[in-house]
């Protein structure tokens, strides 16, 4: 006897495909980098510029993973730490420290937040 599921289609991959989280995730990244951004203006006397969508989010984090996403960005704005490892204490200042990793539960704040729309065009939305 042939298995017989008890449905008739599976979706994998909802994430920007049926939903449009790419501004949710932009969210997200916004104010890990802004928080970041004014904690260098503090320390170092840097000058504060904001993360924007147009200018950071999309031609240097989005589609990208996380740690070189964070990378790309900071060497945008010609920071330079270490790159470090996913283990690092959140002391130190690394790309993988308290950087990285903390865009995840800031994503999860702003998703329950704001329900991610589904995207245009759509069939099964």
């Amino acid at each position: 006897m042939a298995f017989q599921p008890e449905f008739d289609a599976v979706i994998f991959d909802l994430d920007g495909v049926i939903t449009q989280t790419a501004l949710v995730h932009a969210s997200a990244w916004k104010k890990m980098f802004d928080e970041y951004l004014r904690s260098r203006e503090e320390r170092f006397g840097e000058p504060f510029i904001e993360f924007s969508h147009a200018g950071d989010y999309l031609p240097y984090v989005d589609g990208k993973p996380r740690y070189k996403g964070v990378a790309s960005f900071l060497e945008s704005r010609g920071i330079e730490i270490p790159f470090g490892d996913p283990a690092d204490d959140p002391d130190l200042e690394t790309v993988c420290g308290p950087l990285a990793p903390s865009s995840q539960p800031r994503f999860g704040d702003s998703r329950a937040k704001r329900r991610a729309a589904p995207s245009r065009g759509c069939p099964v939305c």
